[in-house]
């Protein structure tokens, strides 16, 4: 059935709403105001805007059926021939080494390189456990550029949200 393949009707407003979140992101006037911005979004909108951004980076990007028992990974994606697992967090403030060390087992398990992208401070410990691991930290600076280059350059049309969302369609 068509509906097998279509996104839910809440990945579509995350969706939407990541690419409206990324253009009042540009906005704010300092990092400071753009990371408290960040950090109240809804979980689920986050992870649509790291998703986002990384498809406008050239990633292809496979997104999960469903947001909650995902199995630690919040989407793939795949560019020059390399598979990238994805977990995005929002923190407050220094980020959980214990989330760090599942998502490399993870990571080793299902031998792809990580991309743990994070709004919070990554601390000793937590940099530790990526050593030795393939997994990348974006965090900081790094997040605000990935995310301000992606933003949308025009408000969408519903057309071209739809085509960007389900991919050009014929008719």
């Amino acid at each position: 059935m068509l509906k097998d393949f279509l996104p839910k009707k809440r990945h579509v407003v995350n969706r939407i709403n990541a690419a409206r979140y990324l253009k009042t992101l540009a906005e704010l006037e300092t990092p400071q105001d753009q990371f408290y911005y960040l950090r109240g979004l809804n979980a689920f909108v986050f992870e649509e805007m790291i998703l986002t951004a990384l498809k406008k980076h050239g990633f292809k990007i496979i997104r999960n059926k469903r947001y909650t028992g995902d199995g630690g990974i919040d989407g793939r994606a795949y560019k020059n021939d390399q598979h990238y697992l994805i977990q995005a967090k929002r923190y407050r403030k220094h980020i959980n080494p214990a989330h760090v060390t599942e998502f490399a087992e993870i990571c080793k398990r299902r031998k792809g390189k990580g991309l743990f992208v994070h709004t919070g401070r990554t601390g000793a410990m937590s940099r530790e456990i990526t050593r030795g691991v393939d997994i990348e930290m974006i965090s900081g600076d790094r997040l605000l550029k990935l995310l301000l280059d992606a933003r949308p350059k025009q408000t969408f049309s519903i057309q071209t949200l739809a085509n960007s969302i389900f991919g050009k369609m014929d008719g």
